[in-house]
């Protein structure tokens, strides 16, 4: 993807900032992103990653694996690095009609009505922290399979980010009451940005 000039300056100083800390190539693509994105180098200590995550979602991001996001502002946030690389269709759980439900909010019931249409999608929790329960449940009862969750909602209650980390599913998150929609857009399209250098060529030959 193509940067302003300014934004190569800026993400100069960002690299100069994590020189001295044991960051895969992987790893250090995403964090310097979110730390542009958000001006804050607290995520060099809040950023999780489990083992096999980044390879698993490059890989499922090259095989236009579907994206089901909670909120709209998510899916504004990734949709431009899609369109000029994999076209992976986006679903975004806010937006999917379901019936009224008092036990779960808009975005998590859609979330989960989108889950089981698309069981090993990408899901992307960056705004509604109520999203992940459910959807946990799901992979919980085998229900479905991810090829990768990635959650950024600020957590105030640590359940599902404890039930997240100790699932098989690679995952991403985010430590604590930090977090949000743009951390998740700037970790989704370095992700993007990674799946690109690795298949981009082969991509664009299909």
């Amino acid at each position: 993807m193509e940067w302003h000039s300014s934004d190569v300056a800026n993400l100069h100083l960002v690299d100069q900032q994590l020189t001295d800390h044991p960051l895969t190539s992987a790893e250090r693509e995403i964090l310097r992103r979110v730390i542009y994105t958000t001006g804050d180098f607290d995520y060099l200590n809040l950023l999780v990653y489990s083992e096999q995550a980044l390879e698993s979602a490059v890989a499922a991001l090259a095989a236009h694996t579907p994206i089901v996001v909670d909120v709209p502002m998510v899916q504004v946030g990734i949709l431009p690095q899609t369109q000029v690389t994999f076209a992976n269709p986006i679903y975004c759980g806010l937006e999917t009609f379901t019936r009224p439900q008092k036990e779960k909010s808009r975005a998590a019931f859609g979330v989960e009505t989108l889950a089981r249409r698309h069981p090993t999608a990408i899901f992307i929790i960056g705004g509604s922290q109520s999203s992940i329960l459910p959807l946990l449940s799901l992979v919980e009862s085998e229900d479905i399979k991810p090829a990768l969750i990635v959650d950024t909602s600020p957590s105030f209650l640590p359940q599902g980010l404890d039930r997240l980390q100790q699932s098989w599913v690679p995952h991403i998150f985010i430590k604590g009451t930090k977090g949000g929609v743009a951390v998740a857009a700037a970790i989704i399209n370095g992700l993007i940005e990674l799946a690109w250098s690795a298949y981009g060529q082969e991509a664009g030959h299909g």
